[in-house]
């Protein structure tokens, strides 16, 4: 059995800051991962560039859970330009997209993995790869026993193991279990940043269509919230920037029942500037026939469908749809209400809502409260975040800190 000062269980974003934190604290640490490559979702995020952090990832509004305050002291300790401070010393610069939103200037998220790896190498952590933990008995000293049969013997472990979202990759609950083994509790599990499903036939005929709108969703004590991005219609339901940002609000409340989505295809306009609009293309085009009037304005394949939706005849020529008909078409395009019933699975969702209860946890060190030396960091925990580089802050964060123990 090897005799450590620091297991970390988990070699994602969470876990290997954790490793590194705690390795500048002289610590010797072995860092425990169950697939053969540590850092998988950081690879694939981003579409393989990895959407780093964003400017505005110290707000504590960006994130959710049972306890919205939980995440302040970790972004206080360690907020985004002390992300940027700890990656520009490993050699990552970044650039600034849309929306705060921060990359790698390589736009390779391999750069992120292999810098952090240069850093533990540095730091003689004992990087332990196919080394999934079955067993973690506390308190101090801790045993941690792999499923080959290996242990590690530990003052102290943090458990970073992430939740269960993209299964392909190696994610499960195993870490979570652990936790619940040593009397934590966790709440229900739920994929989050992940696209909803509908029954609606006219939206499924506009698969692969994707628009700028503006989405928006009733949540129950916050009111109307929107979101501005790209909208994406497919086969199932809806997805894009817009929907996957929504959807850590609104997945909750589909375990209720459906929820209705409210599209306006013109954001910014109201109803009657969208009338205007439809007037003035209709009198520079009178003869076009309804379907035809969108020409340059919807794609082709949006059009059809979304005037059947609203029973609107699509060879009906513009110059002769009365003034109340372009009024009701003007609200369906300003206010189009979409029914969304339920999220796609996990394996489609990029973070996991839910988790390790916060209010077991101490939020300036995360430390349990009920097992001395028991440390959680990342999606572990039922923290999540907004869809934009959110989540990679909160993983730097907690891993920071947690990692830093009861030095910080």
């Amino acid at each position: 059995m090897d005799l450590v000062d620091c297991v970390v269980v988990g070699g994602g974003a969470a876990g290997l800051m954790a490793a590194a934190a705690a390795a500048t604290r002289g610590e010797r640490v072995a860092l425990l991962e169950a697939n053969r490559q540590v850092g998988r979702k950081i690879l694939v995020s981003g579409n393989g560039r990895c959407n780093l952090t964003n400017r505005d990832a110290d707000a504590a509004r960006h994130y959710h859970g049972g306890d919205p305050a939980f995440v302040r002291p970790a972004l206080s300790l360690f907020p985004v330009q002390a992300s940027l401070a700890f990656f520009r010393d490993l050699g990552i610069e970044t650039h600034e997209e849309k929306r705060g939103r921060l990359f790698p200037r390589s736009d390779q998220a391999q750069s992120i993995v292999e810098a952090l790896l240069d850093r533990l190498q540095q730091s003689r952590v004992d990087l332990c790869t196919e080394a999934k933990v079955v067993s973690l008995t506390g308190p101090a000293p801790f045993v941690a026993t792999a499923a080959d049969g290996r242990g590690w013997q530990a003052e102290r472990v943090v458990v970073a193991s992430g939740g269960s979202s993209v299964a392909k990759l190696g994610a499960d609950r195993s870490g979570l279990d652990l936790a619940v083994a040593l009397g934590h509790r966790a709440t229900p599990l739920l994929p989050g940043l992940v696209p909803l499903e509908s029954d609606d036939e006219y939206v499924h005929a506009m698969q692969g269509v994707k628009v700028v709108a503006a989405v928006q969703a009733a949540i129950p004590g916050r009111g109307l919230v929107m979101d501005t991005d790209d909208l994406l219609f497919t086969a199932y339901g809806v997805s894009g920037f817009t929907v996957l940002s929504l959807s850590a609000l609104v997945v909750p409340l589909l375990a209720r029942g459906p929820v209705t989505l409210r599209v306006n295809l013109l954001p910014g306009q109201s109803a009657e500037q969208a009338s205007e609009l439809l007037q003035e293309r209709w009198r520079r085009n009178p003869h076009r026939t309804l379907a035809n009037s969108f020409c340059g304005l919807f794609s082709n394949r949006l059009v059809p469908p979304f005037l059947e939706r609203f029973g609107f005849p699509l060879e009906c020529r513009v110059d002769s749809v009365p003034k109340t008909e372009r009024w009701r078409l003007a609200q369906a395009l300003t206010d189009w209400p979409i029914e969304v019933i339920r999220p796609r699975s996990f394996e489609h969702a990029e973070v996991t809502i839910g988790g390790i209860r916060t209010g077991e946890v101490d939020a300036h060190t995360l430390e349990s409260r009920l097992v001395p030396g028991l440390y959680f960091a990342g999606e572990v925990l039922d923290v999540h975040g907004d869809l934009g580089g959110f989540n990679f802050q909160w993983a730097w964060s907690s891993g920071w800190l947690a990692g830093q123990g009861r030095a910080a």
